[in-house]
């Protein structure tokens, strides 16, 4: 209790009283409560803090597990779709052997959707092998196809109902000297304009193009080696196979073998002319002398002059006739060869050495190459083949008033094999070009006297060797004729002969010779 004293200083008087331990020990009770009591106040604001910390962090933790849970828990009800939409864009990607896992299978509708797809997945993997076997097919047929047409000799077109080039062959592009290949697609009419070479071509089949059923017809045309003859049929082709009226046209070049067939024809004619003309032309001639020596002395001088004039021309016309006789039968008579090693060089210039004095105004080169040319020949048909050439050539520098002969030979290597040329050129007056298709044909010449047969003859001695002639016209004028004959080999026979042709020559380089 606060008392008072004199001096205003202000005592503490304390009394002492006895007390319980119990209130002793509640005393001390109350004083720990309060004292807990003061140190909560104290670190009231650090707490509220804490607990505010740490029941946001739990209240965190909470949302993010329950975001956790439910991402969870869609992922496992959208996996069956996910791997659907995967299982499309799979099949989408050409990939048919996917099939879809058992997550989300069922009886409920997601489950009937998953064995849905694959089903489908298996019927399209079905399809696709199916169709991969019909396209590996088709590839061996087409393979196939493609295979026969190149093998075939024969030209072969197949035209849509549109008239555009759909298929060709390489026999095709080669007998109409055109790379046809790339030209498939395109319209007939268009190709015509594209390449004038084809004009020809294009108007004749034109017309069997709106026509069905089959058609044939032999075609006269000009490439760039001159006149061919074509034999040209062309068939409709049935909608069934796709082109709707379409047509294939398949085509021969018969140019060599209307030559031999001409020239056999040829042949046979020129032996029966032989045999019928000959036998009467001598008793005409003995007739006719007969007729000059008993009449010329009995009649007067007018009348015999006019005597004179008909025997001697007839006399004059049956020789002729007997000359053109002996050409027919050359030409239509087959020797037998006697083939043997001939020395080429050696045997041109045995030849050549009889023209040494001969002709006049004439000059023979020659242009023989140093090693030996050793060839299997006969010397009897050959000699006459050469005798022709240089008459030939002769007679078309005197035509031509030219100067000189040039004759050579060279050896030449050709796809691994060995052959032999021999060149005859002049610098006459050249072949035409209307005559150059056809110069080896009998009865051909641009001669006024003269039967035709002369290169018909060389022609034909030339094949019998085995060899092949080719008649060119030098870009500076004249004339050259080429032959090329097999190398001799010992124990060989000749080879089967070769194609004739007759081209003109645009290389200064070729035309030498």
């Amino acid at each position: 209790v606060p008392v008072s004293s004199l001096n205003n200083e202000e005592r503490q008087l304390q009394a002492l009283f006895p007390v319980t331990d119990r209130l002793s020990l509640l005393a001390d009770a109350v004083q720990a409560a309060f004292d807990s009591y003061r140190e909560l106040m104290f670190l009231r604001a650090p707490l509220k803090a804490s607990f505010t910390l740490t029941l946001s962090l739990a209240l965190l933790l909470a949302v993010l597990a329950a975001f956790w849970a439910a991402f969870y828990t869609a992922r496992r009800m959208v996996r069956p779709l996910r791997e659907l939409a995967d299982g499309t864009q799979a099949v989408a990607a050409g990939q048919f052997n996917k099939q879809l896992a058992g997550a989300g299978a069922g009886s409920d509708e997601l489950g009937f959707l998953v064995e849905s797809f694959n089903q489908m997945i298996r019927n399209l993997a079905q399809a696709h092998e199916a169709a991969q076997r019909s396209q590996a097919l088709v590839e061996s047929q087409r393979a196939y196809l493609e295979t026969v047409l190149a093998r075939l000799s024969s030209g072969v077109l197949i035209i849509d109902q549109g008239g555009r080039l759909q298929t060709c062959n390489a026999a095709a592009s080669q007998i109409l000297e055109v790379t046809l290949q790339d030209y498939l697609g395109a319209d007939s009419q268009w190709l015509a304009v594209a390449n004038p070479m084809l004009q020809e071509f294009v108007t004749a089949i034109s017309p069997h193009l709106a026509e069905t059923g089959d058609w044939r017809q032999e075609l006269d045309w000009f490439g760039a080696a001159g006149r061919r003859i074509l034999m040209c049929r062309g068939s409709s082709l049935p909608d069934a196979v796709g082109l709707h009226g379409g047509h294939v046209i398949v085509f021969d070049d018969i140019t060599h073998v209307v030559k031999v067939e001409r020239e056999a024809a040829w042949s046979e004619v020129a032996r029966r002319l032989a045999h019928e003309i000959k036998n009467p032309l001598t008793p005409i001639q003995l007739a006719a002398e007969r007729i000059r020596h008993k009449y010329l002395k009995q009649l007067d001088e007018e009348q015999g002059k006019v005597l004179e004039r008909g025997t001697h021309t007839i006399i004059q016309q049956v020789q002729a006739m007997k000359e053109m006789v002996d050409a027919f039968s050359e030409y239509a008579r087959t020797p037998r060869l006697q083939l043997g090693p001939l020395e080429l060089n050696e045997f041109v210039t045995e030849v050549l050495y009889l023209y040494r004095d001969y002709p006049a105004g004439v000059e023979i080169k020659l242009d023989l190459t140093e090693e030996p040319l050793r060839i299997n020949g006969d010397k009897v048909r050959l000699r006459q083949l050469l005798h022709n050439l240089v008459k030939n050539a002769i007679e078309a520098i005197r035509d031509g008033h030219g100067s000189t002969l040039w004759i050579g030979t060279r050896l030449e290597h050709v796809a691994g094999s060995d052959r032999v040329e021999l060149s005859v050129r002049d610098d006459g007056p050249g072949f035409p070009e209307n005559v150059l298709a056809s110069a080896f044909e009998p009865y051909v010449t641009t001669k006024v006297k003269g039967t035709g047969l002369g290169l018909a003859i060389v022609k034909k001695i030339v094949e019998e060797h085995g060899g092949w002639i080719q008649l060119e016209t030098p870009a500076d004028g004249g004339a050259r004729i080429a032959i090329r004959l097999p190398i001799f080999q010992d124990g060989a026979d000749p080879p089967a002969p070769s194609a004739v042709s007759a081209v003109p020559l645009h290389a200064d380089k070729e035309a030498a010779g």
